[in-house]
């Protein structure tokens, strides 16, 4: 790699870090203050930022929601590289747990996403919402992925692995929708540890 080519590679990584840095914040002020009632102005003022430089990232605020999403299949790729690659040297147990361990801890760093995506999904156009919706279909195509491949080795007792795939994104997602009472009883690698037990037990047909 010649140095222009790689001025520009550190260039753009340094931009996708800032991004990443005024999302999160945007996030943040989107689940506190709510969408409509936060500006681009209150978004500049918390980033320390200019309103011109941030507009060199957006065009409005409305793209934050595409930005989200964009970021959040980021973060779902590489969760699937690493869970697909487990799957090649682990059983559907051991990697059904991997699998669910780090899917909670991935949504759990980007929650304040999460919910702004729940609370705000119904008035949102379609086009701002295809990274989150190809990200849930993915998520649930692994799990679902995972169960058949424990169904098919006699280790799985599932009649319908879709919707037992379906099932265990809603657990962990458990996480995210009811923190605010969850995490006065639980920390996040306590719920995490629930989390993989119950998936396991769902996938062996164990009720309790």
């Amino acid at each position: 790699m010649n140095d222009k080519a790689t001025k520009k590679q550190k260039r753009t990584k340094s931009a996708n870090a800032k991004l990443q840095r005024i999302a999160k914040i945007a996030s943040t002020l989107f689940f506190e203050k709510g969408f409509t009632e936060t500006t681009v102005r209150d978004i500049s003022k918390a980033c320390n930022i200019s309103m011109g430089h941030l507009y060199y990232y957006i065009k409005s605020k409305d793209d934050f929601p595409v930005i989200f999403g964009e970021i959040h299949l980021k973060n779902i790729s590489k969760w699937e590289y690493e869970v697909r690659r487990e799957m090649l040297k682990s059983p559907p147990e051991t990697t059904l747990r991997f699998a669910v361990r780090n899917y909670l801890h991935l949504i759990h760093a980007r929650r304040k996403m999460m919910l702004f995506w729940y609370r705000v999904a119904k008035s949102l156009k379609p086009e701002q919402l295809q990274g989150v919706i190809e990200s849930e279909v993915r998520v649930v195509n692994v799990f679902k992925q995972i169960v058949q491949t424990g169904v098919q080795q006699g280790q799985f007792k599932v009649s319908d692995p879709f919707l037992t795939a379906f099932q265990i994104e809603v657990l962990c997602h458990t996480w995210i929708l009811k923190r605010w009472f969850l995490h006065d009883l639980y920390t996040i690698d306590q719920f995490v540890d629930i989390c993989e037990n119950n998936a396991v037990s769902m996938v062996r047909g164990i009720t309790e």
